[in-house]
């Protein structure tokens, strides 16, 4: 993220942004903070405002410039969900955000909603356990494969043979950068640039970012030309350890399929879920900077100890993997 200029009062930081944003107070009984929406369904003032509702929920009709959908059912919009959606869009400067049940939920829904069987993910190893699995075990249960590159500094030029050898398969490239659990980080420009060689208007290969280890303080993706922008909210987002919940951020046009399926699937966060996570937000940019600076005391420690073989972390890897941190994140994180 670039830096804030203090003076631009007309563009706050995402801090402010997180007290307020999405929410008109007067529209709750002049409520500071937003009520829990704790009901499974709204009302209409009238029959005809319904079915319009209903068809935009469900793709049968486009927005009219500046319509805003109204409330139908908590499987498919809730205020909770919709301001918490708002606020965390600001983050990473983007369209768009979804939040889901668990990271899991947000991972498996965007996959399925940009692959059709014969098809395949290109994704880095290692990789979160359950991301594996998934990725290993349930997609060719549907006709959908996956090829596994190492993360770190070769993952490009692998990435160029491998999509070059797909014979047009591969849909999806899948990174976490940094890599759980050795922080391995992948040059994501380049990732940008060489998926769009590979690609075609009509048929883009689309690039998906897990950002959970560094986002949305530390790394922004989006900004960098990444298309998909993925979260286990439940860690540095919540970090509270009282939620568990994911997130889908990026361009309208790219995030509105995976809207459909988590409308069918019902693998939205709960509103208490949402109400939860809005808390968070307003902390998560001074949680995620003394969690930090309490990483590094403890890296310099390890660094330092006799029975300590190697330290994985951020800024601390070999010449090539500090200078693609050094480029792309404002921060080591924890």
């Amino acid at each position: 993220m670039s830096e804030h200029d203090p003076r631009n009062l007309s563009h706050p930081r995402p801090e402010t942004m997180m007290l307020g944003h999405g929410y008109d107070p007067f529209l709750s009984e002049g409520s500071v903070k937003p009520p829990v929406f704790l009901t499974s369904t709204f009302v209409f003032r009238r029959a005809e405002d319904g079915k319009r509702f209903f068809e935009l929920a469900y793709g049968l009709k486009e927005k009219d410039p500046g319509e805003v959908p109204g409330l139908i059912y908590s499987r498919i919009n809730n205020p909770d969900l919709e301001i918490l959606e708002n606020r965390l869009a600001v983050w990473e400067r983007t369209e768009k955000a979804l939040i889901f049940a668990s990271g899991m939920a947000a991972i498996s829904s965007t996959v399925l909603a940009h692959l059709v069987p014969g098809e395949q993910v290109i994704a880095t190893t290692p990789v979160y356990g359950g991301t594996h699995y998934f990725m290993s075990k349930m997609l060719p249960r549907w006709g959908m494969g996956v090829h596994w590159i190492h993360a770190g500094s070769n993952f490009c030029d692998e990435l160029e043979a491998s999509l070059a050898a797909s014979e047009g398969k591969a849909r999806l490239v899948y990174l976490e950068t940094p890599a759980n659990p050795v922080n391995l980080m992948t040059d994501l420009k380049r990732c940008v640039e060489i998926c769009a060689r590979y690609g075609t208007p009509e048929r883009r290969v689309l690039l998906v970012v897990d950002n959970t280890f560094l986002g949305p303080v530390f790394q922004q993706p989006l900004l960098m030309g990444v298309d998909i922008s993925l979260y286990s909210a439940t860690k540095f987002i919540g970090g509270h350890s009282d939620v568990v919940a994911g997130a889908v951020l990026g361009r309208e046009e790219l995030v509105k399929p995976v809207a459909e399926m988590r409308n069918i699937l019902g693998n939205m966060a709960s509103p208490f879920d949402c109400w939860l996570l809005m808390r968070s937000l307003e902390t998560v940019g001074i949680r995620m900077r003394q969690q930090q600076t309490n990483a590094r005391a403890v890296v310099r420690m390890l660094k330092s100890h006799e029975a300590v073989r190697a330290v994985y972390y951020p800024g601390e890897l070999d010449e090539e993997q500090d200078r693609i941190w050094r480029e792309q994140c404002s921060g080591s994180g924890s």
